[in-house]
């Protein structure tokens, strides 16, 4: 995955970010779980998957079937 067009949809816990995983996958979006890079969040924590693509729409998708998204970072 190209890291210039790859976004992260933060996620609340390493539980959300299996589910928001498994939601886009059986999507057909291609994701990864990776920490959140500390040079994108405050507190230096947190999980996130990264997909290529709209992120702002795929974790409106998540939201909406129950996984707490807590940002999106493009």
């Amino acid at each position: 995955m190209n890291q210039e067009s790859a976004q992260y949809i933060a996620l609340s816990s390493i539980t959300y970010a299996y589910k928001a995983k498994n939601f886009l996958q059986k999507a057909g979006v291609k994701s990864y779980i990776v920490k959140t890079p500390a040079e994108l969040t405050t507190c230096g924590c947190g999980y996130s998957v990264k997909i290529q693509g709209d992120a702002d729409a795929w974790a409106e998708e998540l939201r909406k079937v129950g996984i707490k998204v807590t940002a999106v970072y493009k």
